[in-house]
Parts: C-alpha cells; sequence; structure tokens
C-alpha cells in the first residue's frame, strides 16, 4: 500500500490541479498502481494570504488548520500547501500537525544551495517578498537576491491574479518581462515562488529549467520522494 499524499490545495485551484499533474507527471510508474495516492482539499474559500498579510483582511489560519485536520482524518502521511504565501503559517501549522509535512520554502532554498546559485531573482506575492520569506532563507547561505522594482511588483500580482482568474496567457504577458529583467540584473535563476507563476510562465520552466527555481517543480519532487521511499513493487 502506498503512503497517501495529503495536499491542502486551493490557494489557488487552477495550480492545484497543476501541481497534481506535475506529480503524476514526473513519478517513475509504469501502472496504476504505482502512483501516489493523493487526497485533496481543494478549498478556494481559504481566505486571501496576501490581503490579510498586507491589508488586515480575514484571517486564513483557521481556514488552513481545518484543512489540515480534514486530511489527517482521511489517512494523509504527509501533508504539503502547494501555495507559498501560506507558509507564512507553515511553522504554526507544521508544530500542530500530527503527521509528516514538506515546507515549499525550504525544498525551494535547498534547491538553489544544491545547485550552487550564489544570487538569484524572486518572484512571489507583495506578501511573501514583504514578509521575506524567501530572503530571509536565502540570506542563511549567502546567496544574493535580486527583487522586482515597484512596477514589476505590481505586474507580478497583476498576473498572479490573471492566473487565478483563468486568465494564463494575460498572467504570462504581465510577468515575463519582470522574469527578464530579474536575470539582466545578474540573477542566475529565478525562484517562481508563487504556485500561479510556474503555471503562467511554463514556456520558460520547460525550455530554461537551469534559470527557474520552479516551486510546484520542487516541491512535487520532494513528495515523490517521500511517497516512494521503501515503496514495494506492485503490478496492474
Amino acid at each position: 500500500m502506498r503512503k497517501k499524499l495529503g495536499i491542502l490545495g486551493g490557494m489557488g485551484p487552477l495550480a492545484t490541479v497543476e501541481f497534481m499533474q506535475k506529480i503524476i507527471a514526473r513519478t517513475p510508474a509504469h501502472n496504476d498502481q504505482q502512483h501516489i495516492p493523493m487526497l485533496v482539499s481543494n478549498n478556494p474559500q481559504i481566505p486571501d494570504r496576501t490581503a490579510f498579510l498586507i491589508s488586515g483582511g480575514e484571517d486564513p489560519f483557521p481556514a488552513l488548520k481545518q484543512g489540515m485536520e480534514e486530511l489527517e482524518n482521511a489517512g494523509a502521511g504527509c501533508i504539503v500547501m502547494p501555495c507559498n504565501t501560506a507558509h507564512y503559517w507553515y511553522p504554526r501549522l507544521s508544530q500542530q500537525c500530527k503527521v509528516h509535512t514538506i515546507s515549499i520554502l525550504d525544498s525551494v532554498v535547498q534547491e538553489a544551495v544544491v545547485r550552487g546559485y550564489k544570487k538569484v531573482g524572486i518572484m512571489a506575492t507583495t506578501a511573501t517578498m514583504q514578509t521575506q520569506m524567501y530572503k530571509s532563507k536565502l540570506a542563511q547561505y549567502q546567496i544574493e537576491v535580486v527583487e522586482p522594482s515597484d512596477s514589476q511588483q505590481v505586474a507580478v500580482m497583476e498576473g498572479i491574479y490573471a492566473v487565478k482568474g483563468g486568465k494564463v496567457e494575460a498572467g504570462q504577458q504581465a510577468m515575463l518581462p519582470v522574469f527578464e529583467s530579474l536575470l539582466t540584473q545578474g540573477a542566475e535563476a529565478v525562484i517562481l515562488g508563487c504556485t500561479e507563476i510556474p503555471v503562467a510562465l511554463a514556456e520558460q520552466a520547460y525550455h530554461q529549467p537551469h534559470l527557474c527555481l520552479d516551486s510546484l517543480d520542487i516541491l512535487a519532487d520532494q513528495c515523490i520522494q517521500w511517497a516512494t521511499e521503501d515503496a514495494v513493487e506492485l503490478v496492474a
């Protein structure tokens, strides 16, 4: 019996589906039974994380905690959140969680360390940028960061919400110039640090993976590694 992965999603719904697709595509499976069982809480009604952190909207923590507990009770052996900004609450959630958890932030930063980057760009929500969730972790490894300008950050947020609204092409048009600008400023790669960003910049992540620290890809790989450890070979 494969271990069950719990996904605390809906932040946003398209990013959650993309994350599941990445897990399926990247799992070394030859039949149905070799794929990873996933329990998914795809709850778009979790209050907006950026709104709370920037302007004092409704606190998402109770809804996040409830979703986590539902996944625990459903039998998840590990719980992950394919949402970077929600990791503001990760320390509290992981302390209260009864099962294993994997941090998307820690996973991305460790990948940057493994690749040997000394300077990376960051594209993320305004809340993730202002709380310095990535910047503070990268500083522990002496990795310099390049951040968008104020006007570029506005474009990033416009792109993120375009993807949340299903307008992926508009999201790409808004965010691609920012991505290219960070590279021009000396970033060796850019952290796609909001899970809508890899959806919009999928072409760049596919054709130029060395220039992208794709938070969805990296978290998916960590989940596969957890789920396939000591896996028993199964047949169709």
